[in-house]
């Protein structure tokens, strides 16, 4: 009975040969994340600019507070970060859009602008007011902006490519 067993595994792991790999997983390098992080920051300031100047918008960094989602998020917890926060969660569900690049509010006091694209290019400009702590929409322009193209980086081609080679062993 030993020895039928003893066959049976034997053939087993000769007919069925484990997948190892040698090789390691291709893995991005840290210059490339950092080239990658600066690309996509330039990207977004693109779209930033394409869509205040197509939509003629009177924005600018002296007079409007650069606000990001996770620059919101940081703020509310900071400041509490109650479950029911009318202002908080007004202002956050103006950022749930589907985009190119990232949805970016410019706001002042009691008054902002959520700016992004959509994917088909079209500029938007949703317009809001505070009014009893709840940012509420007051306003919205849209208007066909410019294709603002997203590079892959060479390092970025060149991880994807081993990627494959790394998946189709």
């Amino acid at each position: 009975m030993k020895k039928i067993t003893t066959i049976i595994w034997s053939l087993f792991i000769i007919l069925c040969p484990l997948n190892t790999r040698a090789d390691e997983l291709p893995r991005l390098s840290s210059d490339c994340i950092e080239e990658m992080k600066n690309r996509d920051e330039e990207f977004n300031k693109d779209i930033m600019r394409d869509i205040i100047t197509g939509l003629g918008l009177d924005i600018d960094h002296q007079n409007y507070i650069e606000v990001s989602d996770k620059d919101l998020e940081a703020a509310h917890l900071i400041y509490g970060g109650k479950e029911v926060d009318e202002n908080y969660q007004s202002l956050h569900e103006q950022f749930i859009v589907a985009s190119r690049g990232k949805p970016t509010l410019f706001i002042k006091k009691a008054e902002g602008y959520l700016l992004y694209k959509q994917s088909d290019n079209t500029n938007v400009a949703v317009h809001l007011k505070l009014s009893d702590l709840k940012w509420v929409v007051v306003g919205k322009k849209k208007e066909e902006g410019k294709a603002i193209h997203y590079k892959l980086l060479k390092c970025e081609k060149e991880y994807l490519q081993k990627k494959r080679e790394y998946s189709n062993q």
